[in-house]
């Protein structure tokens, strides 16, 4: 179950959900699949944030051109 809704997550693309998910994670899984399943999903969710975390960035700096354009015209 925890493994699928983290699937579904992903696929959405929904960084909040993901977060959530691995703050409750199940503190034990059945079988060395699923932790490695769940090892690999939680890789996953570190890169999408990372990638939101440039993003973000990437809107801030041109915020600040924008910013900067006005304030000098």
């Amino acid at each position: 179950m925890w493994l699928d809704s983290m699937k579904i997550a992903l696929i959405q693309k929904d960084s909040a959900k993901a977060y959530a998910l691995i703050e409750s994670m199940p503190p034990t899984f059945d079988t060395l699949e699923e932790m490695l399943q769940a090892r690999e999903l939680i890789a996953q969710v570190l890169e999408l944030l990372e990638k939101e975390k440039e993003h973000t960035r990437i809107q801030m700096l041109q915020i600040q051109a924008a910013k900067k354009f006005l304030v000098s015209s």
